[in-house]
């Protein structure tokens, strides 16, 4: 729409094609509501209000019966590529639970095609009727102690960041680069600052003088705080908090409440998902965090200013979308409840969403993306930790938590076979361990040790291992593992089962090893099938599969493995799985 159209229709010399009848409006402007009609003229608002003179006998009218008009619902941060499906199968499920808009930042693809994959993401989110704003991968690979498929450097950061979709720079999880002044990390802050678009931060456990320096560089947000202490200073110093609650993480409950019983300003806060798995995007997206935040005591009308409006003014795109405004999208979702904040219909761009499967065009993928996995035949060998035969050695282990994506170091004593293969312990819950690089950089493998799981017998494998995405594999014996591993190769990506050296089961992700361009219901059904199984063979964790990919993230406390090693966090250096050794 020309914006002398759009002058035209708001005066009503081109009369409006849709008019929205008999609404109470939530004007998140000025936290009230607002009995009036709304004119929309080629998806935009150009009236509210008497809207009379903005209608003739061309204009649809839809009578909204006097329910709540609410902006349609903007997700901050996410990584669309965690709901394990193909961007335009995400947007189907988005815009259904009345999310109008996200921000994605794509460095899951990227890790894996690089610059390209962002430029494929690009093109097809063209196609698509939800809003898509993109903020560009800055740590891609997130640390030099791991191999990504591809990195991005600063002339490539500048290359993509002109792209009109682009609100700013994706989470710098780099800090130590950024604290050390790492000349292509503070280049590619630069570069987004010279364009006044932001800068996204991550920066768990961050505080005093370090956080000073890491905001100093413009830094203007963080989702990763791990105490509710750590997210009010960050707020105090003028970051804006996001209030993460997704499939991997969740700080509402812990977070929100104690905002509310201390009076602070919730302005300069809004909600995130981060990540968002298939079964939990069929059950509720952004939609679910409102209504959750409101039964946490959350006033509505706040509650959906911080999943619209506060998002927008955050990215600067608040002349675009978030509030229901002269000018904006026509992004509305009509709900049948307030409180509920139940959903009756939305509207995307002036257009009912419904039915949602035949607006949103299939796009056709490059054969290139199908086929990134890239390693040699795994042996049992190639997975095995070798010492001293019979002896009885402290190892440092990694210790996961039930939705948590942090991790504690823990120490336990192996024992090693008469072969001296250092062997894992299914009954004291500590598993081996593997990062495998799939990328066909070098053929690495990191070997360890992790707990928490409760796995029995078996092992299982998966192509999704944040953030460079080499495959995990994880068991109670180096067979079924090795098997596991293979399995995966063969099948091109996805996780994989193994039990009494036979696959049990398994999930196909063949895009970029990541992604499966299914619908969300088949591979939900799917993938409940996968915790179904993995949980007949002893596994306890309530989502046992994002809680693996997150082992090779070394970015966040305190014990990871990549396929150069265990990564000690705290002290940013690769330590020996044996207690007590550090590699230099």
């Amino acid at each position: 729409m020309q914006l002398t159209e759009r002058i035209l229709a708001g005066k009503g010399d081109i009369k409006a094609d849709t008019i929205l009848e008999h609404c109470r409006i939530i004007n998140v402007n000025t936290k009230e509501i607002l009995n009036a009609d709304i004119a929309i003229q080629s998806g935009y608002i150009v009236g509210i209000g008497d809207v009379s003179g903005l209608r003739d006998a061309n204009t649809r009218i839809i009578d909204v019966n006097h329910y709540y008009v609410c902006p349609g619902l903007l997700d901050g941060h996410v990584h669309f590529e965690s709901s394990m499906v193909t961007l335009s199968r995400f947007a189907r499920k988005a815009l259904e639970h009345g999310t109008t808009g996200i921000v994605i930042d794509p460095h899951e693809i990227a890790n894996v095609l690089g610059r390209q994959g962002i430029e494929l993401v690009l093109e097809e989110a063209k196609s698509l009727p939800l809003n898509i704003f993109v903020a560009v991968s800055s740590c891609v690979p997130a640390t030099p102690f791991e191999t990504s498929g591809a990195s991005l450097d600063a002339a490539d950061v500048r290359s993509l960041i002109d792209n009109e979709m682009v609100v700013g720079l994706g989470e710098v999880m780099d800090f130590p680069g950024v604290l050390s002044g790492d000349a292509g990390k503070l280049a590619m802050i630069q570069a987004a600052r010279e364009r006044r678009l932001v800068v996204d931060g991550h920066a768990p456990g961050l505080m005093g003088p370090d956080l000073w320096g890491y905001m100093a560089a413009g830094i203007s947000s963080d989702h990763e705080s791990l105490t509710y202490e750590e997210a009010l200073e960050k707020l105090r110093l003028g970051m804006k908090l996001m209030l993460r609650e997704g499939s991997a993480a969740k700080c509402l409950e812990n977070f929100l409440p104690r905002l509310l019983e201390e009076g602070v300003s919730l302005e300069n806060v809004f909600f995130v998902t981060d990540d968002k798995h298939p079964e939990d995007l069929l059950a509720g997206y952004m939609d679910a965090i409102v209504r959750k935040a409101i039964a946490l005591g959350l006033d509505p009308l706040d509650a959906i200013s911080m999943c619209t409006i506060n998002t927008a003014r955050h990215y600067r795109i608040d002349h675009l979308v978030g509030s229901i405004s002269i000018g904006r999208s026509a992004d509305l979702v009509i709900l049948d409840d307030l409180e509920e904040f139940s959903i009756h219909s939305v509207i995307a761009g002036g257009t009912t969403i419904a039915p949602i499967e035949a607006q949103i065009p299939v796009f056709n993928y490059p054969d290139h993306v199908l086929d990134t996995i890239r390693y040699r035949e795994i042996k049992p060998q190639d997975l095995q930790l070798i010492y001293a035969p019979g002896s009885s050695v402290s190892v440092n282990v990694i210790k996961v938590f039930p939705d948590q994506i942090f991790t504690e170091k823990d120490n336990a004593k192996l024992v090693t076979d008469g072969s001296g293969v250092l062997l894992p312990d299914a009954n004291r819950d500590i598993l081996s361990t593997a990062v495998i690089e799939r990328h066909g950089k070098n053929g690495n493998i990191g070997q360890g040790f992790v707990s928490g799981f409760g796995l029995k017998s078996g092992a299982f494998a998966q192509s999704i291992g944040h953030d460079s995405h080499n495959v995990v594999v994880t068991g109670t014996n180096h067979a079924d593992m090795a098997l596991a591993a293979n399995a995966i190769k063969e099948m091109k990506g996805g996780i994989v089962l193994v039990q009494d050296k036979e696959v049990l089961d398994s999930l196909s992700l063949p895009f970029a090893g990541l992604l499966s361009p299914d619908p969300v219901e088949e591979v939900a059904l799917e993938l409940d099938g996968l915790h179904g199984t993995i949980k007949e063979m002893g596994c306890t964790l309530p989502a046992p599969f994002i809680t693996h990919s997150f082992i090779a993230l070394p970015v966040i406390p305190k014990l990871r493995l990549t396929d150069m090693g265990l990564f000690d966090v705290e002290r940013f250096e690769m330590i020996d799985v044996v207690s007590g050794n550090a590699i230099s």
